[in-house]
């Protein structure tokens, strides 16, 4: 069932704003084959490019994601250099405002772990409730710039893996991100290889 409170036009300006905000400039000379301005839009920084796809339900997503997916990386194969770093820095961020059935959690999940051709993130219904969740969506992207009291964050952090961990979410992976955080590395890359070693 579709919440309705947003829509893409909604999400796609937000969006906008806060990667623009954030050293991102949008692309507007190239489009993902198959898909129009008002369903697709793509920025870049210097490192990385970001397209982001919306869903009016979660079914349309969950048919249609890999077509998303196969035009975005023959974009990035036409018009990016391999020897440019953003080449290997997609990502496909996949939204919709519909709720993914608690039954289809765990194929949502298995999309998200699947970062084979490029990084897909996911965000549905529960995640965009208002305008202001599109931050929070798009936080893996964007810079760290807050600054903390160090000795209370470092306490912090370390407490972290041990209170997040859960049956699906081991130890381990949160550290990993925990530790690329500490050392301003993609966070997004640390979940990735965590994935390919044992932790």
């Amino acid at each position: 069932m579709n919440n309705g409170s947003n829509s893409s036009t909604e999400l796609q300006a937000a969006a906008r704003d806060i990667l623009e905000r954030n050293g991102f400039s949008e692309i507007t000379q190239h489009q993902l084959a198959g898909f129009d301005n008002s369903s697709n839009c793509m920025f870049e920084d210097a490192y990385s490019i970001v397209s982001i796809v919306f869903y009016s339900t979660w079914d349309d997503l969950k048919r249609n994601w890999q077509l998303a997916q196969t035009a975005f990386v023959e974009l990035i194969s036409e018009h990016i250099s391999r020897d440019e770093q953003k080449s290997w820095e997609g990502y496909l961020m996949l939204w919709t405002t519909d709720f993914v059935p608690f039954s289809e959690i765990e194929y949502r999940q298995q999309i998200q772990y699947n970062t084979g051709r490029v990084r897909k993130l996911i965000s549905s219904g529960e995640h965009l409730k208002e305008i202001g969740d599109v931050y929070h969506a798009l936080l893996p992207l964007l810079p760290i710039t807050e600054s903390f009291d160090q000795a209370a964050d470092d306490s912090v952090l370390k407490r972290i893996p041990e209170l997040l961990q859960t049956s699906t979410l081991p130890k381990g992976k949160i550290q990993a991100v925990v530790n690329a955080f500490e050392k301003q590395e993609s966070l997004m890359e640390a979940m990735h290889d965590s994935d390919e070693g044992s932790l």
